[in-house]
């Protein structure tokens, strides 16, 4: 009885509070609740800038050339005098952190379009090559080549699953990507320990991308926001070397020269890690 003679008070009083909110009631007198204003609507636009990660495969390159080669100092040399040397060619790419820029448009609901570019990303890259002969190595060098100034082009789709009004939005999107290793800037001629000379260059790439990301938003009223993403580009962009590497082949009475050639694909294919600062507004 004690409960009860507590609830019957409390119960009447909050009635007797909704009654004299008339602009609050419903038809029945129940209240009615104002929805949250919507963030992520049709119409919305976010412009962001930050900066850009960029982390390319662990083993850009890899390659071996055969060359059967016999001793200069033999004039008329027969099959049985030559003997196969393999080359081994490396380039790895180094990380860079540069900046980036991007722009969303919401056409619905919870769906967004997405165009981001990271520029100038300086990757410094470093050639290995390594000779051998009947499983033993006998010469290699390493040495730096130059840094290349990559650009990313990605033109993404995102889905929001959140609520419109979540202030915290998380994303997926999947897209296509350009990815250019910018030419003005390249330094294509390099020095090998032996003095000789040779030509390292890239092409570019037009693939896929796949991103996750996060919007963290201040405030329904205010369009401030911040944003970190992930992505991954399937980047395979051409890459051409040539070098003469000058070795002295066990055996042999004097150096020879082996021209190696390369035309193949890079495993670009990067990471990219996004933090950035971002602008909201509706048209």
């Amino acid at each position: 009885m004690r409960l009860k003679s507590l609830l019957i008070p409390m119960a009447l009083a909050g009635y007797a509070g909704f009654a004299a909110q008339p602009a609050l009631a419903g038809p029945s007198g129940y209240p009615v609740q104002q929805p949250s204003p919507g963030i992520y609507t049709a119409g919305t636009v976010m412009l962001r800038v930050g900066a850009s990660y960029v982390e390319p495969d662990d083993n850009v390159f890899s390659g071996t050339q055969v060359f059967s080669v016999a001793d200069p100092a033999i004039e008329n040399p027969v099959a049985s005098d030559f003997v196969n040397v393999n080359v081994f060619t490396d380039v790895d790419l180094d990380d860079d952190t540069t900046w980036y820029i991007s722009g969303v448009w919401l056409p619905i609901e919870h769906l967004g379009i997405e165009l981001y570019l990271s520029a100038d990303a300086n990757l410094d890259a470093t050639l290995t090559s390594i000779a051998s002969t009947g499983g033993s190595s006998f010469g290699s060098f390493s040495q730096g080549v130059g840094d290349f100034d990559t650009y990313t082009t990605s033109l993404f789709a995102n889905w929001y699953p959140m609520s419109p009004t979540c202030l915290i939005q998380p994303y997926v999107g999947l897209g296509v990507s350009y990815v250019d290793i910018e030419q003005e800037f390249l330094r294509p001629v390099f020095r090998d320990q032996f003095g000789e000379f040779g030509l390292l260059d890239f092409g570019s790439d037009f693939t896929w991308t796949a991103q996750v990301g996060v919007d963290f938003n201040f405030g329904r009223d205010n369009g401030w926001q911040i944003n970190a993403s992930a992505m991954y580009v399937d980047a395979e962009p051409d890459i051409y070397i040539g070098y003469d590497t000058e070795t002295l082949v066990p055996g042999f009475s004097d150096s020879i020269i082996l021209p190696v050639r390369v035309r193949d694909e890079l495993d670009m294919s990067p990471w990219m890690f996004n933090l950035g600062v971002g602008y909201r507004f509706s048209f």
